[in-house]
């Protein structure tokens, strides 16, 4: 399901190749996901709507209108397991299997993969879902050993948790529109470099243009709660209120966003 707050993807993405040589491979998504397929030379002109799909040398990616003069957006490689205490891999705890219900661009889902886990990724958004896709091969095939216990499942999480459990089900739902209509941070995202603040934030606003606002938080909280064998961890910026109004039964503070952590709801046989 899609939020009614993002943009329709069949009026509003347009693939899009770097160069000549990637045509082929562009048409070919475009294709798959019923996209229209744009010339660089009209997107640098400025035809295509607010989100592209881009394949260049790299792969598929995100990207905004040429005017925007951002980078491409696309999932970073799994590095090693973050020395010390890292607050995400506290907050899973020592289980190992975890289902990301909000993959986004799998910058927590590649943390926890390096770090050991086997981790099942849920991205609902067509669009998002075939960047990962893409990445996932390309990590596999250059032997990224975190990328061989990842896997990906387009669709809605809530079908999948109906029908599923796992020992952890981790949530980073959209974060809360800021007053006057800025560009909050959204769903997991790897940090950007310093030297490139285009990307910072062009990356949550081609996102939150892609997924909305994730309408259906409270719903989705209460299903992987259900679905959840040991917990639920919630990703939410430090300050903000806990998801669905519902207090956790433990929190784990970082530096700009906290853990929240639910323990699972019994399901009647």
């Amino acid at each position: 399901m899609t939020s009614d707050s993002a943009i329709p993807a069949s009026e509003s993405v347009v693939v899009v190749a770097a160069e000549p040589a990637f045509e082929p491979a562009a048409a070919a998504v475009a294709r798959r996901l019923g996209l229209p397929l744009l010339a660089v030379d009209a997107w640098r002109g400025g035809a295509g709507g607010p989100v592209v799909l881009w394949w260049d040398a790299e792969g598929l990616a995100l990207r905004g209108s040429a005017a925007s003069r951002a980078r491409p957006v696309r999932p970073v490689r799994p590095l090693a397991a973050r020395a010390g205490r890292d607050p995400l891999l506290r907050a899973v705890g020592r289980w190992e299997e975890v289902l990301d219900a909000t993959a986004g661009l799998g910058g927590d889902a590649a943390t926890l993969a390096a770090a050991g886990r086997q981790v099942t990724l849920i991205e609902r958004n067509p669009v998002l879902a075939a960047v990962l896709a893409d990445a996932l091969g390309r990590w596999r095939a250059d032997g990224v050993g975190a990328a061989g216990r990842m896997r990906l499942v387009s669709g809605d999480a809530r079908d999948h948790l109906a029908a599923a459990a796992a020992d952890v089900v981790f949530l980073d739902p959209m974060y809360p529109e800021p007053p006057g209509g800025g560009r909050a941070r959204t769903r997991e995202r790897a940090p950007a470099r310093r030297r490139a603040p285009a990307r910072k934030a062009e990356g949550p606003h081609l996102l939150r243009l892609l997924a909305g606002d994730d309408d259906d938080q409270d719903e989705l909280l209460a299903v992987a709660r259900r679905a959840a064998r040991h917990r639920v961890v919630v990703k939410r910026p430090r300050h903000a209120p806990p998801l669905a109004g519902r207090t956790p039964n433990g929190v784990l503070p970082g530096r700009t966003v906290r853990y929240d952590l639910y323990a699972p709801e019994e399901v009647d046989p």
